[in-house]
């Protein structure tokens, strides 16, 4: 089971995206409502629900984890099954009393299903989002056993990273690899010919892959990137694998002996993919300031580009954003207000199986609203009548 993780600023966007697949007459995009504990489809009153949560966080902007658990192609997973695993993931992520749906999608060759949490919790506190995709990769291989699932790799142990959702259903609708993996392709088998960074080099050009090393005036190498016909992937975009600190020990690399291959390669990198704009950038690395900007694509290859890695060596280095990146991929609308939303309940067959536990649940936070439904007015209130009582402010 492969979990994508994303967390944004929108929770009716992300449910846009999933409730306009419920309401879709298109039945090959039709998704299922298989649980949620709001008390209504009804676009206000969950807007209505969602201000009340948020409101006991108000400087909470990233409060949308959405995710989707995505099951092998040839695994047959019931309603019940999904659910219960769904639920189970949620609970050990910490959202054990948070506001949520469940849904089922039937868009692609695999079962699947996205869980759309609000992390502002009912008793006013807030979901950490610590360790996020280190967690969620933890789970899936817990459940896997417990549930019998297909087991794979966790993405440290995996050499080759996986295909994400969007490659998947390019690859289903075109019949086609992206280019990341075709890249995978290319950078795995001329690593297999190879015993030594020299050949490793010549190998990869002969495929057609230009081989660009993040090299700094020292010699000291502490990166690799991938150019293959426009398309650019770092190494890590790839696989474990294909990052520099694996093949530095996969290959007999010494720096003082291979210094003039991988010079002489990176030179004909920067041909290939010439840079445009100023060259010497203070701070950065020969080959992070010649990596700013990938060639223009093909307009054949736009799509596929855009469905594959979004690790871009020609952008600067950025290495927080780039360590998330790996494992938030989709967006889901998580940062998009919904264009149109579903003004009432409009299917019975998905029905709201947790409305009465939805209701139970707000019952103890909406006693401690107060009547003017502002907390902040409220507790100014509240001092200035306490001071009073004390005689202070006369």
């Amino acid at each position: 089971m492969i979990t994508k993780v994303s967390i944004g600023t929108s929770f009716m966007g992300a449910l846009n995206y999933n409730l306009q697949k419920l309401y879709s007459k298109d039945e090959s995009q039709k998704a299922e409502l298989l649980a949620t504990n709001f008390a209504s489809l009804k676009q206000q009153s969950i807007k209505n629900e969602l201000r009340l949560l948020q409101s006991l966080n108000p400087r909470l902007k990233r409060n949308t984890f959405h995710t989707s658990l995505n099951f092998g192609k040839d695994e047959v997973i019931s309603n019940d099954k999904m659910l219960t695993i769904a639920e189970e993931y949620m609970k050990k992520m910490g959202f054990d009393n948070n506001a949520y749906f469940i849904f089922r999608h039937h868009d692609t060759g695999h079962p699947h299903c996205h869980i759309l949490v609000l992390r502002n919790r009912f008793d006013g506190t807030v979901v950490s989002d610590s360790r996020n995709y280190q967690r969620s990769d933890q789970i899936a291989r817990e459940l896997e056993i417990k549930y019998n699932l297909e087991q794979v790799k966790s993405s440290q142990e995996s050499k080759v990273k996986s295909p994400d959702k969007d490659e998947i259903e390019m690859a289903l609708r075109t019949g086609k690899a992206s280019q990341r993996m075709v890249l995978q392709e290319l950078v795995g088998a001329a690593l297999k010919k190879s015993n030594n960074i020299p050949s490793f080099i010549g190998h990869l050009e002969k495929s057609g892959v230009n081989v660009l090393f993040n090299q700094a005036s020292t010699g000291r190498i502490s990166g690799i990137s991938y150019c293959y016909g426009g398309f650019v992937a770092k190494g890590q975009a790839l696989g474990n694998q294909f990052k520099w600190g694996q093949l530095s020990k996969t290959l007999h690399y010494e720096q003082a002996k291979d210094f003039q291959s991988i010079d002489e390669a990176n030179r004909r990198s920067r041909a290939a993919y010439p840079k445009g704009g100023n060259d010497h950038q203070a701070g950065k690395p020969a080959a992070d300031r010649m990596l700013d900007r990938t060639p223009r694509q093909p307009e054949s290859n736009q799509e596929e580009s855009k469905n594959t890695s979004r690790s871009n060596p020609f952008q600067p280095s950025n290495a927080g954003r780039e360590a998330r990146s790996t494992d938030r991929e989709v967006n889901f609308g998580n940062d998009r207000e919904p264009q149109i939303l579903p003004s009432g309940d409009q299917s019975s067959s998905n029905s709201l199986l947790h409305a009465p536990s939805a209701i139970a649940g707000l019952g103890d936070l909406l006693a401690s609203i107060p009547a003017s439904g502002n907390l902040d007015d409220d507790s100014k209130k509240k001092k200035k009548r306490k001071s009073k009582d004390l005689g202070l402010g006369r």
